[in-house]
């Protein structure tokens, strides 16, 4: 007896009779209806992340969502291949799950130069359904270390309409989350961890299955070196520039003092430009505020030199006037009948007193300049010491502690 050999059907009518034209198939019910929930399997490729924002807080990125389930209604033994690709457009014959984005804020598809979706079919029935996706997601951020902080975002894959007792969700058990060999981020650098783990919500309307995974984000300051610390570092070395001239000349002291200190407040002005408005004060603000403080104390600095080296004028003038009419009073005295003049080298032996008293005060102004040249480095270079020892080892370790 010779067997001949079935011929397999025309790829139409099979695609027929998969997808429910010939065998009832019905794309509203979910596989295993009434039966235990239907177990999907995630993954993620990242082909870009970036657009980190903190004025929003959010952060975008493109990614293939990649979603594997079994139906046992689209198993087949018509063909030998182990599994079929098929057109984006048979998506909408078949039952899907209802993912979406629970820290979204905006997405869309990408149809150039047509759909980026993928359905493939396995003869077991299991159905591997990717699509490439651009999201913008939420990332609520602490910015109390910024600019060295380290952020953590989220991203959250939750079942809108299905229970866990119809719908589970679950990452796939190895390359859950995998990552683009060239990706780069401007201002971080992305952890090759990643936290995987589950959130599953409870509603009024009942648990819901939800995954999510934790990009860790380190911060690279060398922006913020360039364009905030070391220009406010040299803009304080600057201000100490008065402290070697010459303390007659006001025009240029003030000048100095008033420069520097307008600089520093549009610096300051600058750093918290493209920040939100959060009540807590970052690591920049002390930054700024400590070193708009030194400069305006270097003015003020000279507002005391100038003070104290004109209190021997001051001195002058009162102890010319005393003199003067000590002198009226004795020439009245003794010489009532002498006009006041007569007596004019009488005082002349008193001036030295004068001059030497005058030079106390000159040289008690200059001390002070003296002293401020030593004082304003040091106290200036503790507190660096202290700054960056604080939110580059002590507060860096907190965070890695934490994570």
């Amino acid at each position: 007896v010779i067997q001949i050999a079935a011929k397999p059907p025309s790829p139409s009518d099979f695609l027929d009779k998969l997808m429910g034209r010939t065998s009832g198939y019905d794309a509203r019910i979910r596989p295993n209806f009434k039966g235990p929930p239907v177990n999907v399997t995630c993954n993620i490729f990242i082909n870009s992340f970036g657009s980190i924002t903190e004025t929003t807080m959010d952060y975008r990125l493109n990614v293939f969502l990649r979603q594997q389930w079994n139906d046992p209604r689209l198993a087949y033994k018509e063909y030998p291949d182990d599994s079929l690709d098929l057109d984006p457009s048979m998506l909408d014959s078949i039952w899907k799950p209802d993912l979406f984005f629970a820290n979204e804020k905006g997405a869309n598809f990408h149809e150039v130069t047509t759909d980026n979706k993928l359905l493939r079919i396995f003869q077991n029935g299991n159905v591997l359904y990717s699509i490439r996706l651009t999201l913008t997601l939420s990332c609520p951020m602490d910015l109390k270390n910024f600019p060295m902080d380290s952020q953590t975002c989220t991203m959250q894959l939750e079942s809108f309409g299905y229970t866990m007792n119809d719908l589970i969700f679950k990452w796939l058990d190895v390359g859950a989350v995998q990552v683009a060999d060239d990706l780069t981020l401007p201002q971080f650098v992305l952890k090759e961890e990643k936290g995987l783990g589950y959130c599953t919500k409870h509603y009024n309307t009942g648990k819901f299955t939800c995954i999510e995974v934790k990009f860790y984000l380190e911060r690279q300051m060398g922006y913020y070196l360039i364009q905030m610390y070391i220009p406010s570092l040299l803009t304080v070395i600057l201000s100490w520039v008065s402290f070697w001239i010459n303390m007659d000349a006001a025009p240029a002291r003030v000048g100095l003092g008033i420069t520097t200190v307008l600089t520093m407040t549009t610096q300051s002005s600058g750093s918290r430009a493209s920040l939100p408005k959060v009540s807590y004060v970052k690591a920049i603000d002390i930054w700024m505020a400590v070193c708009l403080l030194f400069v305006f104390a270097a003015l003020l600095e000279y507002a005391a030199v100038n003070f104290v080296s004109r209190q021997h004028k001051e001195f002058f003038r009162l102890r010319r006037k005393l003199k003067e009419q000590q002198r009226q009073r004795t020439v009245s005295a003794t010489h009532p009948l002498s006009p006041p003049g007569d007596l004019k080298g009488n005082n002349t032996s008193g001036n030295s007193a004068p001059h030497g008293e005058g030079q106390r005060f000159v040289d008690r102004a200059k001390r002070i300049d003296t002293i401020s040249r030593a004082v304003f480095p040091m106290s200036f270079l503790m507190f660096n010491v202290l700054y960056w020892l604080t939110y580059k080892v002590l507060r860096h370790e907190d965070v890695q502690a934490a994570l």
